[in-house]
């Protein structure tokens, strides 16, 4: 299926804060759904891309929202070192708060914007983000910071796909439980046994794995891909990372498989697919590699 893509700029009069988009749409047909995705650190409107497109070509529409203060413009006049300092000083709770809000905020304008015309009509939502961006919806899903108060749901999101999620500060405030108990939307973890914080947090590859495990059961999922590393879940690493990290040149080994399973769940939750989220439990664990793991309850 054919996609177009657009540059868009939504401004935020409340918050004098104006947030640039980037808009994928299948061509030809209305789509079954759209899905927000939020950045990571440094990233920008094309992060994610490699996944937003493969999305798009499965016949749903595509937000890639940029979030300014913790976006490619700490880029702007750092050194490697010095950019290092200035993504970890951005990844403070107020910066995740403010992403929050950009969420909300382009959620109330679907249906309201002529900017968003093309996706005006769309009753289901699903929200993705990478590394901060996974953090982001996390906490939009509905877990529990102190920081940050409980705020309603659009309840147009129907489902949220987390790459490199995390439990930063684990052992601070409330149990885990608490912290993810919260969270009942249909949920899809996906992170890789290398999956670090990659020199900017204490986050490990094992951490990434406890919002999954304190979450309530019912639609939740995991996928640990067996090597894979940070940027491997980014979807199109930022010139900021690129800086910063060695890249990977070439596509993971185990890409196509994850494409193939975040591509049904979202046909299982968004589009109402029973195959689809039949798949997931039955086809999808004899198409991982032996060393990769997947589990869900």
């Amino acid at each position: 299926m054919q996609t177009s893509r657009q540059l868009l700029d939504l401004h935020d009069t409340r918050r004098a804060r104006t947030l640039p988009l980037k808009l994928y749409l299948p061509e030809g047909r209305a789509p079954h759904g759209l899905i927000l995705f939020s950045h990571g650190l440094g990233g920008s409107r094309d992060g994610g891309a490699d996944w937003l497109v493969h999305w798009c070509a499965r016949g749903f529409a595509a937000l890639a929202v940029q979030h300014p203060g913790s976006d490619a413009s700490l880029l702007r006049n750092n050194s490697p070192l010095g950019l290092r300092h200035a993504l970890k000083a951005a990844m403070n709770p107020e910066e995740l708060g403010r992403r929050a809000e950009d969420i909300r905020f382009v959620l109330s304008r679907i249906g309201r914007d002529p900017a968003l015309a093309a996706i005006a009509d769309v009753q289901a939502i699903g929200l993705s983000g990478h590394s901060f961006g996974a953090v982001t919806v996390q906490l939009l899903a509905g877990e529990r910071r102190p920081q940050h108060p409980s705020v309603p749901l659009d309840p147009r999101v129907r489902a949220v796909i987390a790459f490199s999620p995390s439990a930063r500060f684990a052992d601070q405030g409330p149990s885990l439980n608490h912290r993810f108990g919260g969270i009942h939307l249909p949920f899809f973890s996906i992170t890789g046994s290398r999956d670090d914080g990659m020199g900017l947090s204490d986050i490990t590859a094992a951490n990434r794995e406890l919002p999954y495990r304190h979450m309530p059961a019912g639609d939740k999922y995991l996928l640990v891909f067996a090597g894979g590393n940070h940027l491997d879940f980014a979807g199109q690493a930022s010139a900021a990372e690129g800086t910063v990290f060695r890249l990977r040149r070439e596509p993971a080994p185990f890409q196509q498989a994850l494409l193939a399973a975040s591509t049904a769940f979202w046909q299982a939750y968004l589009a109402g697919d029973a195959e689809a989220r039949s798949w997931l439990t039955t086809a999808l664990p004899h198409q991982l590699r032996s060393e990769d793991r997947f589990e869900y309850k």
